[in-house]
């Protein structure tokens, strides 16, 4: 099974999580850490929200898929197979040979 981009990046986020929440407290003093630390928190959110998206996008999707079956069936039970001759459509051409 494959895991979602959310999973996979979870373990750096706790790390930025970490350090920002010492940088507030003034444990921490570099700016550049926590400006990455910041670009990771923003990062995640923006691959949380791709993630809803797709969700939504696939429920949405198969909405449709169903919505189509529906329509087929109605479709399939208006239409009657006619009885008895059947013609075949698919005449062969005479081939023509100069």
């Amino acid at each position: 099974m494959v895991k979602k981009d959310s999973e996979l990046f979870k373990p750096l986020v706790v790390t930025a999580e970490k350090y920002l929440r010492a940088y507030c407290d003034g444990k921490q003093q570099d700016d550049e850490k926590a400006k990455v630390a910041l670009r990771v928190l923003s990062v995640y959110r923006r691959i949380l929200k791709v993630e809803k998206e797709r969700k939504e996008i696939k429920s949405e999707w198969e909405k449709l898929i169903e919505g189509v079956a529906e329509m087929r069936k109605l479709t399939r039970s208006k239409v009657k197979p006619k009885q008895g001759k059947d013609v075949d459509k698919t005449k062969s051409k005479p081939s023509s040979k100069i």
